[in-house]
């Protein structure tokens, strides 16, 4: 064909296509991907069990299935086998290394296990772990290869006497360093307080709360009314300090907002599609909602201590200092089933009284400061403490 021919050639095929165009409009649109439903899973897993190659263990391979399926929903989802479920009973508990640990999922560098607290005096304080710490490997179990929080936790775990092996990537960028902790009984106190004055020398209350465990709202409160009744009329203010904070029983921190907000809601939790399940609202009785209130928070802060300070900044009842918190808020149920196992899944999130979601997103402060990665000490002359301070009226 000559060079006119195959240009003539092209010129008749662009002007059938535009035609057929014109006349049909144009092509069907592509039709949907298809989807794993249900039915294409039990087919695949019936044709595993009946025909590889070697006979299966049919309740192992749909342990290993739920398991991974829940470790995919979030960090706060697993599955426990019976056995696994028995074994973590059965192991002595009593030893501590003082660590809070978040197992964190990132879609670049996957599984991170981030250090939220050092309790003080503790074995992990003692070897100069710090918050903002990862934990690289667990033993010989590199973080890479734990899928849950659970497992984590369980591999911190131990009696007293126990020794557990850590390598940890210091947030400083230095390289990893091992780390051997020896298990002991939880020391010190969860609660501490202490009397501290501003450059004007006005007078305050610096409660630390390290952690909501049974009764901590109760010696919060029992804290802050000692101090007061030997400053009594030069009181100030109150710092509630829940920098590095980890979270606990999110009943507690209600106790503490309820003893300064007389009324409406402290705490809302909702479901799926945002369906509101329940909300806690607080009591006139015995509220003080006159002596000035700050919430000293840091990036570690979590859970529990994140609701208290949304109750309490939603309510315009306290100034929220320090950095924006971790972003921890979820509830979840606990799903025993025939055979012993436990599936553990997230139900609901948290939600602050103006409806602001905690969890992945945090609190932010109303006064931003940058934080060293410490564990407070109450009355310690620290930046965080002086930010509180200054933040007071």
């Amino acid at each position: 064909m000559t060079a006119r021919g195959a240009v003539g050639g092209f010129a008749l095929g662009v002007a059938v296509t535009l035609a057929l165009t014109a006349s049909f409009g144009p092509g069907p649109a592509a039709a949907p991907a298809p989807r794993l439903d249900r039915s294409g899973f039990e087919q695949a897993l019936d044709a595993v069990l009946e025909r590889y190659v070697e006979p299966v263990d049919e309740p192992a391979l749909l342990a290993a299935g739920l398991s991974a399926m829940l470790a995919q929903l979030d960090p706060h989802s697993h599955f426990l086998t019976s056995a696994q479920r028995k074994a973590l009973t059965k192991r002595p508990h009593a030893g501590s290394t003082g660590l809070a640990v978040a197992l964190r999922h990132d879609a670049q560098q996957g599984p991170a296990l981030e250090i939220l607290a050092v309790t003080p005096s503790s074995p992990a304080a003692k070897a100069g772990l710090a918050p903002g710490d990862r934990v690289v490997r667990i033993g010989e179990r590199e973080v890479d290869r734990i899928e849950t929080q659970i497992e984590a936790e369980v591999l911190l775990a131990g009696a007293a006497g126990d020794e557990v092996a850590l390598l940890v990537q210091s947030g400083d960028g230095a390289a990893p360093r091992e780390v051997s902790l020896v298990l002991d009984k939880p020391r010190g106190k969860t609660v501490t307080s202490a009397i501290v004055r501003d450059d004007r020398g006005r007078s305050f209350v610096h409660v630390v709360l390290r952690h909501f465990g049974a009764e901590s709202g109760a010696a919060v409160l029992a804290a802050i009314a000692s101090r007061r009744r030997a400053l009594g009329d030069d009181l100030a203010g109150i710092i509630l300090d829940v920098r590095g904070n980890p979270g606990g029983e999110v009943h507690e921190a209600l106790v503490i907002a309820d003893a300064f907000v007389a009324s409406g809601v402290l705490v809302r939790t909702r479901g799926r599609g945002g369906r509101l399940l329940r909300e806690e609202a607080a009591h006139s009785q015995g509220s003080d909602v006159i002596t000035p209130l700050v919430v000293l928070q840091d990036r570690h802060s979590a859970s529990a201590s994140e609701l208290l300070a949304a109750a309490l900044q939603d309510h315009k009842r306290a100034r929220i200092v320090g950095e924006r918190s971790y972003g921890k808020g979820t509830v979840q149920e606990v799903l025993g089933l025939p055979d012993g196992s436990v599936a553990t899944f997230t139900v609901a999130r948290y939600f602050s009284p103006d409806d602001r979601r905690v969890d992945g997103a945090g609190v932010t402060p109303d006064v931003s400061v940058a934080l060293d990665p410490i564990t407070p000490v109450a009355g310690e002359s620290d930046a965080g403490l002086r930010a509180a301070l200054a933040a007071f009226e």
